[in-house]
């Protein structure tokens, strides 16, 4: 999903589509500011998202000569180190510290949640699935009618929001634990 995309149809949900439109297109200068505070709004709610409702996932291998692998090492922004596996599969033993995970040496593969880069117009969305655009949209809403003193829609706004993350978890898939019988 592109960012613009997302922006618009927040802008649309608000009635100031054809004034950010304009603005996109170079036409005008009018929603300037508007349009700023879509795309900082917008990079409220995927961070949001991000940290508090619906993970981020990445793996990545790294090689280790003392076992400590430095944070700055993995490519995003890692929130929470979830296990590290060697070569063959098998998980490791790991200890979190403020600036580094400690583990044992060579080749290691991490599995992490992370939260996403800021982004401008033309970048991709970090979600592209159980997301939908107008869950952005109805966050999107929320958060700029919050920052604009618009309190009263902005609480509509987030009642939408929050009904469309709650379908999103329903979407994911569940794993059913049977229950057990006692003899």
């Amino acid at each position: 999903m592109k960012v613009l995309d997302i922006i618009l149809a927040a802008a649309t949900e608000l009635g100031i589509a054809d004034e950010v439109n304009d603005y996109v297109l170079g036409n005008s200068e009018n929603a300037k500011a508007d349009t700023e505070n879509l795309l900082r709004a917008f990079n409220l709610v995927e961070n949001e998202l991000a940290l508090d409702y619906l993970p981020l996932f990445a793996e990545e291998e790294l090689n280790t000569q003392t076992g400590a692998i430095e944070y700055s090492a993995f490519s995003r922004s890692a929130v929470r180190i979830l296990k590290i596996t060697d070569v063959w599969g098998n998980e490791l033993e790991f200890k979190l510290f403020p600036d580094y995970v400690k583990t044992q040496c060579g080749k290691v593969r991490v599995t992490y949640t992370y939260t996403p880069k800021e982004k401008t117009f033309a970048d991709e969305s970090e979600f592209h699935a159980l997301v939908s655009v107008r869950l952005f949209a109805y966050g999107i809403a929320s958060e700029f009618c919050l920052a604009s003193g618009r309190f009263e829609e902005a609480a509509i706004w987030d009642k939408k929001y929050k009904q469309a993350i709650a379908a999103a978890y329903r979407a994911k898939p569940v794993k059913k634990i049977s229950s057990r019988r006692w003899v």
